[in-house]
């Protein structure tokens, strides 16, 4: 049988001490995030795109680039072997693609100024896209059209 001296028990009792009340400072540090209210708010970004006043006149642009493009790029394709079709069609493509997210980016840019000004007034914590919100959460979308159309 194995007999325990005074020492190791008194430096196990002590290891014990420091363990419960570390992990009663941690608790302590933590219990306050985990207290304060997260609201969570959520933007319907296809409403918000389709309400911004700049929307037409970019997709006008879009439109009227593409078919140039595309216009451009037959006029072009005569006389050409079918991989070098492929080829300038896919260059094309890439290019109309790359006009399109020069174009809309800039509305989405302002629409997500819009969801932070909205969020910030609304005490919102953090904004989600309509797309992931199965259940719950502070339907900020008129918000953030009002804001995005001047109103």
């Amino acid at each position: 049988m194995m007999r325990w001296n005074t020492r190791t028990v008194l430096i196990a009792v002590a290891a014990i001490i420091a363990l419960a009340a570390a992990g009663f400072v941690g608790v302590a540090l933590i219990a306050p995030v985990v207290a304060q209210t997260v609201t969570i708010g959520y933007v319907d970004m296809a409403r918000a795109l389709d309400a911004h006043p700049g929307k037409a006149s970019a997709e006008s642009a879009y439109r009227d680039y593409a078919q140039a493009q595309m216009a451009d790029a037959q006029q072009r394709m005569k006389g050409m072997a079918a991989a070098q079709r492929q080829d300038l069609q896919r260059q094309v493509e890439q290019q109309i693609l790359k006009k399109r997210v020069e174009l809309l980016g800039g509305l989405e840019k302002d629409i997500r100024t819009a969801i932070q000004k909205v969020a910030a007034q609304q005490g919102v914590s953090i904004v989600l896209s309509r797309d992931v919100v199965l259940y719950g959460g502070v339907d900020l979308t008129d918000q953030v059209i009002k804001v995005i159309s001047g109103k």
